[in-house]
């Protein structure tokens, strides 16, 4: 369970500095306090009540076009995710959206809302985004077709100190979505059964509980693996207990892993299509048998592959 802690506390300081970089950024317009603890999602709780209210206002100001100084002030709700809980029913309660969930929370998939879990729940729709360095709010507005007098509203006070912003009612891309939601990737096998799943599992040779960061798919040695979506190669070769593996780079700061190869057909730095045979299972590595280790990462963290290997 070691393991597992750490990835979480790992992504909750990363959350809690980007909500705290935010409020450094909108001090100068966010009423105290900035950050408040809810207990309840319950549609009968006051703040949620005062939430679900503020959403819907924001919502109808910019997309009818009315006075920014109408809007109200960015705050967040910091909410502990209780049993029972899941993303898509917080989504319902609060009245918020996948992508503003998603990015306030740096969460890479819906799964990543577990009981006991801090998440934060913007009084607002829209995406957290952190400009490159060749933009500026003008650009990004641009960008994201939100008139700029309401991006400068919700970030009044912005200076250099920092480089993320909120866009209220800005949408992140279909295909970032789609990533997130695990829609983005086939199957990497036409033939095979999932044998171990992502998440904590006892560790076949240890015999203690390790954090499992992919998924098992037992098949036929030599099964061609395919390319769960378009991307370019960054690695080919034997890494450790991966044996033979292959890494490809996706869209967003995505990338799959495909170890316990045999041999492998595509070369580094080369670009694949999605579903195009790029190596043939094995059993090299650090195994128990002939199967294909999948995984799926967003930068450096490893993330549930999603909705078609559940």
């Amino acid at each position: 369970m070691l393991i597992m802690n750490q990835y979480s506390i790992k992504k909750s300081m990363l959350v809690l500095t980007l909500i705290s970089t935010m409020i450094w950024i909108c001090g100068g317009a966010m009423a105290s306090p900035r950050i408040m603890t809810i207990d309840s999602i319950d549609f009968g709780n006051e703040a949620i009540r005062t939430l679900r209210d503020e959403i819907r206002q924001s919502i109808y100001i910019v997309k009818s076009g009315r006075d920014p100084e109408s809007l109200p002030n960015l705050n967040f709700y910091r909410y502990r995710v209780k049993k029972g809980d899941t993303f898509w029913t917080i989504l319902a309660r609060t009245s918020q959206n996948i992508d503003t969930l998603m990015t306030v929370n740096s969460f890479s998939s819906p799964g990543q809302v577990e009981a006991g879990k801090e998440i934060y729940i913007p009084n607002m729709r829209g995406i957290i985004y952190r400009l490159k360095d060749d933009e500026n709010v003008a650009s990004a507005a641009a960008t994201f077709q939100i008139n700029e007098k309401y991006i400068g509203k919700v970030n009044s006070g912005m200076s250099n100190r920092g480089r993320h912003i909120f866009i209220p009612c800005a949408s992140v891309s279909g295909i970032e979505r789609s990533m997130f939601l695990g829609t983005g990737f086939t199957h990497p096998l036409r033939i095979g059964t999932t044998t171990s799943g992502f998440g904590s599992r006892k560790d076949p040779f240890s015999d203690t509980m390790q954090f499992h960061r992919g998924i098992d798919i037992g098949c036929p040695g030599g099964s061609r693996v395919h390319a769960a979506r378009d991307g370019k190669v960054v690695y080919t070769g034997y890494r450790g207990g991966y044996g033979l593996l292959v890494i490809l780079q996706h869209a967003h700061d995505y990338y799959t892993y495909y170890g316990h190869l045999s041999r492998i057909l595509v070369k580094n730095g080369s670009t694949v299509n999605m579903r195009e045979p790029i190596a043939l299972s094995g059993n090299t590595g650090r195994t128990t048998g002939p199967h294909l280790h999948f995984e799926v990462r967003k930068g450096g963290t490893a993330v549930n592959p999603g909705i078609l290997f559940r």
